[in-house]
């Protein structure tokens, strides 16, 4: 038995809106891997938005960044609800403020760009900031100034940024794709052969690690950011 664990975006769906359309590879890829594994999302999206995606999952999803584990029933898994309920209720008061850290920046900065406190049984799940004309030059100021208040501020060791292509998205240390996937990797049956991590995206790495395999496209993050460390490491020895 084979399981996939896929990460969607910059495969199965355009990295952003301005994106070219990928064309047919993105069935292709759906098809080759649906034909011999269990599909399981490792994503950003929450359950309706990954509707959208053209590929089957019916095993196991991880969702919203690694916050959602559902079952192959399609409930919660229990104990994963219980452990991000108590990190998200722990780090409650640093993703507000981060909030308003992130709106502040936006104003004084004139970026342009939008804040949204998102939160899930009550309690706050992530800060994204995103530009309604998706600018770049924005985006990439805005995760300037906001690591910047992170790394000057008190909740350095208990959030993370992502840069997507589309927002930036804060979350707490302890919620990431990683934790989730290695949480559903001792889930899966013995007869479980092979496990594969499925990725374009740069910030995937640690998950793609736990697996017996990685598949990455040429042009995609995953390669640039090893052929760049590769560069570096060979500048190092030649100097």
């Amino acid at each position: 038995m084979i399981v996939a664990f896929v990460n969607p975006a910059g495969l199965l769906t355009r990295p952003g809106p301005d994106d070219p359309d990928p064309g047919e590879a993105p069935a292709a890829l759906a098809g080759l891997l649906g034909a011999g594994a269990d599909l399981i999302p490792v994503t950003g999206l929450d359950e309706e938005e990954l509707l959208e995606v053209p590929a089957l999952f019916t095993s196991w999803q991880i969702l919203r960044h690694g916050a959602v584990v559902l079952t192959p029933d399609g409930e919660e898994d229990p104990a994963w609800k219980r452990l991000s309920r108590e990190t998200l209720t722990e780090r409650g008061e640093a993703l507000r403020l981060a909030h308003q850290a992130a709106q502040h920046i936006g104003m004084l900065g004139q970026l342009g760009t939008e804040a949204r406190l998102h939160e899930r049984g009550g309690l706050p799940l992530r800060v994204t900031v995103r530009h309604p004309y998706g600018v770049a030059p924005a985006l990439a100021a805005a995760a300037r100034e906001w690591r910047a208040w992170l790394d000057e501020g008190p909740f350095a060791g208990e959030l993370r940024l992502r840069e997507e292509p589309e927002e930036l998205v804060l979350l707490p240390r302890e919620i990431n794709p990683e934790s989730a996937v290695n949480y559903v990797l001792g889930q899966l049956p013995d007869e479980v052969t092979l496990r594969l991590g499925v990725s374009a995206a740069a910030s995937d790495a640690p998950f793609l690690a736990l697996c017996d395999y990685a598949v990455v496209p040429g042009g995609g993050g995953v390669l640039r950011s090893a052929l760049e460390a590769a560069e570096e490491q060979m500048e190092d020895d030649l100097g």
